[in-house]
């Protein structure tokens, strides 16, 4: 897979879609192939090589701050020379392919960060010899065991030091269940009020799709658990790769055992949510090269994958665990020096089952889905809704104008901000012939509220904007926009940022987000909302978390990003997928 490009305007520390931070160290002058005086830079002649730096081939299209200047470093395939980058925009990419190698090997910084104080952080700030993964939750955790030795290799063969029993936590004290289909005995571990399997599946009986054992070998189910396709896993022919997989909201039983069911995303997300790093759910065994500190008793291990063009990988470096949620794209855990939602769709992949406690919704039942006596939390999906009360989203102490869009008689409040006129709402017409809108979740009353989500070629109003080229001459251009309106123009949007002092909170209305905003925000009375996305992984997401506005550039997608969970405002260029995301219109 190969990463793919993408870039911040202006430079910004930041992420885009995602909400994991990237930190980077490193000073080896005899390597830098490129700009060598930077001393930070690295180049690889495959995308596998690239999958051992921060710019992880699983996570395509990520960008961090990266060395001593605060530089922007991003993902790239150079073309003319054939090498993968993890370079900043500014260097001269004329890289040989020369590879880098810490004498030190792998470690993992964020484990010591965990069970060191924070005076131990401030010595070790001038050290710059590894590299550094932090999640963005801040939540500190506590943790009596210790990290044992790393194995140094990726090996596909266990290290004689990992044994099963090794993989827990003796500091945790945990449950057993047995699966009555072949009487094997798991150990289970409760986690924020939630009770999870504590080891991988080992269940061999399914009838539908596939499993193996890493390898091929019987010794690598016995200490990882098995790998399974999509469909073994949902015990559903309609899961089959690339298909739609659509059982119903779930959770569903799957391959699981009576009264335990495949983890939903969003349980799988309060997970993340909960755990103070991916350290805290990694085994402190040999199972990993790095191991964790495995606060929760979790005792993840690195269990590897299997995909349909590589086979068997990534064992001791990766969990990749099946979770649900209807999509025609592969959904997974991912847990190596981060942890994180993945989402897949370029090749067939098999992983790991770990099971909840409570019973499931049968695919086809509509009705809610009831968790067991022993679990303290829901487990249903709940179904999103709104935010926002139309009409509060504005500025109570802003006069505000009004435009009717003559084509379908839609009214919308407009405001002035320097010596351009916005509309304030998010446009809501439906009549676009070219490219495809959405209500979110598909429901009219989200429209109504947060206005439609566009593709790019709809917002242009021209077949020819796709991903990566978008040529109709100089801004300003209508789009789908009324007459005597046009699609903001990327010098417009960065004047914008500058009269908002490059913030977020000037131009956020103070409704419609998850969490309390500051009674000063919407100033310049813009009032935007948190509209979220629509992806081409077809998965509605972002509502109450995130906006995003089309903005008019001839080269790759470009828009208007809003984070208000760090008061982000910046206008980025993002390439690794399709985006359906809101239109906001400037007077001409």
């Amino acid at each position: 897979m190969t990463p793919s490009a993408f870039k911040i305007i202006p430079c910004l520390a930041g992420l885009t879609l995602g909400s994991l931070l990237f930190t980077a160290c490193g000073d080896d002058d005899s390597f830098s192939p490129i700009a060598k005086d930077r001393g930070y830079d690295y180049a690889y002649t495959s995308a596998k090589d690239l999958s051992k730096t921060p710019c992880d081939s699983m996570r395509k299209g990520r960008e961090a701050v990266i060395g001593r200047d605060k530089d922007l470093y991003e993902c790239i395939f150079d073309e003319q020379d054939s090498v993968y980058l993890w370079a900043s925009e500014d260097d001269t990419l004329t890289a040989t392919g020369k590879e880098f190698v810490r004498e030190d090997g792998p470690s993992s910084s964020e484990d010591e960060d965990e069970s060191s104080s924070s005076e131990d952080d401030d010595n070790s700030s001038s050290s710059q010899s590894s590299s550094s993964y932090s999640s963005s939750n801040s939540r500190s955790s506590s943790s009596s065991s210790s990290s044992s030795s790393s194995s140094s290799s990726n090996s596909s063969s266990s290290s004689s030091e990992d044994t099963k029993e090794s993989h827990f936590n003796p500091n945790i004290t945990y449950g057993t269940m047995k699966d009555p289909r072949d009487n094997k005995t798991y150990r289970t571990v409760v986690v924020n009020g939630v009770t999870w399997m504590a080891e991988n599946l080992n269940y061999e009986g399914h009838t539908i799709g596939k499993s193996n054992c890493y390898d091929d070998k019987a010794s690598n189910c016995e200490l990882y658990g098995r790998l399974y396709s999509r469909d073994a896993t949902m015990n559903d022919s309609r899961c089959k790769y690339k298909s739609s997989c659509d059982l119903g909201e779930g959770p569903i039983q799957g391959v699981c055992p009576d009264g335990w069911h495949i983890p939903t995303k969003k349980e799988v997300q309060n997970l993340l949510d909960y755990a103070s790093s991916a350290s805290a759910l990694r085994s402190a065994s040999a199972a990993w090269s790095n191991p964790g500190v495995d606060s929760y008793g979790l005792s993840f291990v690195g269990a590897g994958n299997w995909d349909s063009y590589d086979g068997y990988e990534d064992m001791q470096s990766y969990e990749v665990m099946w979770l649900y949620t209807p999509s025609s794209y592969q959904y997974f855990l991912l847990v190596s020096s981060t942890a994180e939602v993945w989402d897949h769709s370029s090749s067939e992949y098999y992983g790991t089952v770990r099971c909840i406690e409570g019973e499931a919704v049968l695919p086809s039942s509509s009705s809610s889905s009831s968790s067991s006596s022993s679990s303290s939390s829901s487990s249903s999906s709940s179904r999103p809704e709104p935010l926002l009360e139309a009409g509060t989203q504005f500025n109570p102490n802003i006069t505000y104008g009004t435009m009717t869009d003559s084509r379908d008689s839609k009214t919308y409040k407009t405001v002035k901000i320097g010596n351009k006129t916005w509309m304030a709402e998010n446009l809501n017409y439906a009549g676009n012939k070219i490219g495809l809108s959405f209500c979110f979740n598909d429901e009219d009353h989200f429209c109504d509220v947060y206005g439609r989500l566009y593709s790019r070629d709809a917002a242009m109003n021209d077949g020819g904007c796709n991903i990566t080229s978008c040529d109709l001459g100089d801004a300003p251009i209508q789009g789908i926009c009324p007459d005597g309106w046009h699609i903001p123009s990327e010098s417009e949007m960065l004047n914008l940022l500058s009269l908002a002092g490059n913030n977020a909170l000037p131009l956020i209305s103070a409704k419609s987000w998850k969490g309390s905003i500051a009674e000063e925000s919407n100033s310049l009375g813009l009032s935007l909302i948190g509209a979220g996305d629509y992806d081409s992984s077809k998965h509605f997401e972002h509502l109450g978390e995130d906006a995003f506005v089309w903005v008019y550039n001839e080269g790759k997608q470009t828009y208007l990003l809003i984070r208000v969970s760090d008061n982000h405002a910046a206008v980025f260029e993002y390439i690794a997928t399709q985006m359906h995301i809101s239109v906001r219109c400037v007077k001409n």
